[in-house]
């Protein structure tokens, strides 16, 4: 379980949903919060006392934030520059090993920084990112759906998963999207795949499902719509183009249009790892 949870926040609805929701699994998994606040200076910005201004203002809402949880362990951290720079270089220095971002998705605002910038963190930053649009109604994650190529590669990924959400003992809903292309795999030999994943899932209940779609994130959106899912879960692979099933754009495409939560679990870190 997560020891060092990290939250990025502007202050907007969405960051506040994602505070609330970092917040509450940081109870469950007694793990430290960091809350940051990055401003994002234009370029042209030379206006120190104004930058003083906003700094202070961003300090007294991190610090009321912290004194809404007494009871948890919360540090809070300013910083400028761009976001998922500033955030890249936190994850390494601070030892997090969880972040909880909000996301406007396709309605995104450009005065605010989350949008844009949670799918660069999502796609640069090496550690689980759980992506959230909307108030959670519990963070007690029962119902999970992990979408995957089911290789030997993901295997990783899921062990991580299981490890991060046992305590919730979830029923697990494998999925493999099938689009009609040609590089979609025999249902036979997903089968066998997709069963080797449910050992691994045991003693945690779990089920296998084939679900046709238009597109890969399409499907595992529609899919998770279905059977009403607290969580969707997908493994951010970095391979051979022609094997790789969440990559770049389908993650980003799944972060940008899900409203239930997406928990992408950074390929890169769980090799690392293993």
């Amino acid at each position: 379980m997560p020891d060092n949870i990290l939250i990025p926040t502007d202050f907007s609805a969405v960051a506040n949903y994602a505070a609330t929701a970092g917040i509450a699994l940081a109870k469950i998994f007694k793990a430290r919060v960091h809350l940051l606040n990055c401003l994002e200076v234009p370029e042209a910005f030379d206006d120190t006392a104004e930058f003083k201004q906003q700094m202070y203002n961003s300090k007294i809402l991190l610090e009321d934030l912290r004194n809404q949880h007494p009871d948890i362990k919360i540090q809070i951290h300013q910083s400028g520059g761009r976001l998922f720079e500033t955030v890249k270089d936190f994850v390494g220095k601070n030892k997090i090993d969880f972040i909880v971002i909000g996301s406007h998705g396709t309605s995104g605002k450009n005065e605010f920084f989350l949008g844009s910038n949670t799918q660069k963190i999502v796609r640069m930053v090496h550690c689980p990112v759980l992506v959230v649009k909307e108030p959670l109604e519990s963070a007690h994650f029962k119902k999970v759906v992990f979408a995957s190529g089911f290789s030997e590669e993901d295997k990783p990924a899921f062990l991580r998963m299981k490890d991060l959400l046992s305590v919730f003992k979830p029923k697990i809903h494998f999925v493999m999207i099938h689009t009609g292309s040609v590089f979609d795999p025999p249902v036979a030999v997903s089968t066998d795949a997709m069963e080797s994943f449910q050992l691994l899932a045991a003693p945690l209940q779990s089920e296998i499902h084939f679900y046709k779609d238009f597109t890969v994130e399409s499907g595992i959106r529609h899919f998770s719509e279905e059977t009403d899912a607290d969580l969707v879960v997908v493994s951010n692979q970095i391979r051979h183009p022609l094997k790789r099933i969440f990559v770049g754009s389908n993650v980003e495409a799944l972060v940008n249009h899900s409203d239930i939560p997406v928990l992408s679990l950074d390929f890169e870190q769980e090799k690392m790892a293993s």
